[in-house]
Order: structure tokens, then C-alpha cells, then sequence
């Protein structure tokens, strides 16, 4: 009897994992932009946005090569943490994230490498494409990582560390709590040679955090939502919700609550890494359902990749207010300057 009972909790468990599998959900529509609306400089019935100057550069390409995918919190007073991809040991370690503060947000401090690769772990690779959210007590760092040498960039998963301060140290998720060896917060399990999931971005918003990140396999990309609850041990309470954007023509996708439109807003590069990329800007009243709002060119770099926006600690933006937007742009591979922006979002409803 007791075989029956165990044999019957395995099948129930395996059944309701199989409910939440991503291919269950269907692909939201491709974004693409056509040549009239790339031109248009008329108002939408949504919301416009617009890039006032050429902002500043703050990471100039040389010897160091690249910053990308800034992850950027805004305080009340006007002072900002950030953290970037920056190379690692040009060896076993690809790459490491880096951090810089700012009591002014012009004027940045030295630059600090806060998180590496663990030697021997399902991260040993890299760690890149930071997010950070702070609560309870805590900065979590979500990053991208691979333990596999032989993909060459590719089979990479999404991994999250926490510290009390923005500049570390910083412990990671081992499965059951903090510290030691990384397990990921979502793993990929497609065919190696796919990209995978990572660029994460979290949001608070009720009782939930919000998780966007990348999934890019054989069969192509998009954008998905999983929530956790606002516990200490939430990747333990992680749960896929639904695909949110086709990645076909858009980059990653950085999303911030916005309070005083109540709804959610979502930045991402449109043509990364050409010379048409521009900025395009996402619409969403429940966080899963995003429609495309509007885009912008004028003053801003071509071969743009891997934008973010600064967000306050929870995650959340003031459309009312200047925008802040950090991105990497370069023509050549791997020699990307970063360019903080500032940006305008008019709603005309």
C-alpha cells in the first residue's frame, strides 16, 4: 500500500510541474516597426517618448573593451547604485559584474567588480547581465551564468545573489538558501547550442516580484514572466506566468511600475546592434500583456544593445519625471561604450 501511495506522489508531481511548462502558453505576436512609423513624428493616442540631449558617456571602450546591460536604483534623494558586465579574466572566467555610485547621477566612483564566477559551479563561466531589486534587508542580483565551456556563450541560466550592501559581498542561491556553490533560479533545459534564459528584471508590485527575462532556444526568443513571493526563500516560490514579447526585432527587456500611470512600462532597444537600433517603449496594465507605445531615434547611439533603466529600489519609475536609460553601443564586437540618457514619457490619454 505504501508503494501505491509514494508511486501515486510522484505522478501528481511530475502532473502539476507539467502544467506550468512554457510551451503550454502561446507566442504573443511579433513587434516590428514599419518604415511610416519610423518617420512618424506625429502624436499617438498613447504615450510618446523622446530623447531631449546626447546625455553622457561613462564608459569609454579602450583596453577594458565593454560595459553593457546597466542595471540602475534611483533613491529619493537623487543618488543612484549601478552595476554592469564588464570582461573577467579573458580565460575561464568570461565575464564579471562591476559596480559604480553616484550621489548626483553625473558624477560616478571608482569602478569595483562585486561578483565573479564561482570555479566549479553551474556559473563557472560567466556572470553577466545584472538586476538588482532591493527588499527585505537585502540587494538581490540577478545575472546570467553557464558552466559550459564547449557552447561557447550559449546554454546559459538565471542565477540570483544577495547582499545588505550595493557593493557586496554578495551570497548566492544554492538550491535551499544562501551561500556556497550556485544553483540556478531558472534553468535551461533546451538543446545546448540555444542561448537559454537570463537578462532578468524585477519589479515589485503587491504581494509578488515580478521576473521578466530572455528565453532563446533552436526555436527562437521572447520575453516571459514568472512571479515569487516576498520572502526570504522566494526562488523557492518561483512560477512561470506567461510569455509577454516575441524577441524576433527587440532586445532585452528592462520593466519598471510606473505610479503615476498605474501600469507597466517595459524599454527595450529595437534593432540591437544596427545602425537603425532606437529605443522602443512597451505598455502593459497587468504586467503580462504588453502592447508597443511608441519609439525613438533622434540623439540616440546606433548599434545600441542591452538598455536599462534606473528604477527605485522596488522597481518602480514617475513617467512625470525624467527617465533615466543606460545602454551599450559600439560597431565592433566587444568594444562597447555606455551612454546614460535621459528620456521623456508624454501619455496623451
Amino acid at each position: 500500500m505504501k508503494k501505491i501511495i509514494a508511486v501515486f506522489i510522484v505522478v501528481f508531481l511530475l502532473c502539476s510541474c507539467q502544467k506550468t511548462e512554457e510551451e503550454e502558453v502561446p507566442l504573443p505576436e511579433v513587434i516590428e516597426i514599419t518604415e511610416e512609423e519610423k518617420n512618424d513624428t506625429e502624436e499617438r493616442e498613447g504615450a510618446r517618448i523622446e530623447v531631449p540631449d546626447e546625455g553622457q558617456v561613462i564608459f569609454y571602450a579602450d583596453e577594458d573593451y565593454y560595459r553593457y546591460g546597466p542595471s540602475i536604483i534611483e533613491y529619493e534623494d537623487g543618488s543612484m547604485d549601478a552595476w554592469f558586465s564588464s570582461p573577467g579574466n579573458n580565460s575561464t572566467q568570461w565575464d564579471w559584474i562591476t559596480y559604480r555610485h553616484s550621489e548626483n547621477g553625473e558624477d560616478w566612483s571608482y569602478e569595483q567588480t562585486v561578483l565573479r564566477p564561482t570555479p566549479g559551479s553551474k556559473d563557472q563561466c560567466s556572470v553577466c547581465d545584472p538586476a538588482v531589486i532591493y527588499m527585505n534587508g537585502y540587494y538581490y542580483l540577478g545575472y546570467t551564468g553557464t558552466y559550459d565551456y564547449e557552447a561557447d556563450g550559449m546554454n546559459n541560466s538565471l542565477f540570483v545573489a544577495r547582499s545588505e550592501y550595493p557593493d557586496g559581498p554578495f551570497e548566492k542561491w544554492n538550491g535551499t538558501g544562501w551561500g556556497g556553490d550556485p544553483e540556478p533560479i531558472i534553468e535551461y533545459t533546451g538543446d545546448p547550442q540555444g542561448w537559454g534564459i537570463g537578462e532578468p528584471s524585477f519589479v515589485i508590485y503587491g504581494e509578488d516580484l515580478y521576473i521578466y527575462c530572455s528565453t532563446i532556444d533552436l526555436n527562437g526568443g521572447y520575453i516571459s514572466l514568472y512571479k515569487a513571493d516576498l520572502t526570504e526563500d522566494w526562488p523557492t516560490t518561483i512560477r512561470f506566468k506567461n510569455r509577454v514579447l516575441v524577441r524576433d526585432y527587440i532586445d532585452s527587456l528592462d520593466v519598471a511600475y510606473d505610479e503615476d500611470q498605474e501600469t507597466f512600462l517595459g524599454f527595450s532597444v529595437y534593432l540591437r546592434m544596427s545602425e537603425k537600433s532606437r529605443v522602443i517603449l512597451f505598455g502593459s496594465s497587468n504586467g503580462k500583456n504588453f502592447e508597443k507605445l511608441d519609439t525613438a531615434k533622434d540623439l540616440f547611439e546606433n548599434y545600441a544593445h542591452n538598455l536599462g533603466i534606473a528604477k527605485s529600489p522596488e522597481g518602480h519609475i514617475r513617467s512625470d519625471e525624467m527617465i533615466l536609460i543606460g545602454y551599450a553601443y559600439g560597431e565592433n564586437w566587444g568594444r562597447w561604450n555606455t551612454k546614460f540618457q535621459k528620456v521623456t514619457v508624454e501619455f496623451n490619454r
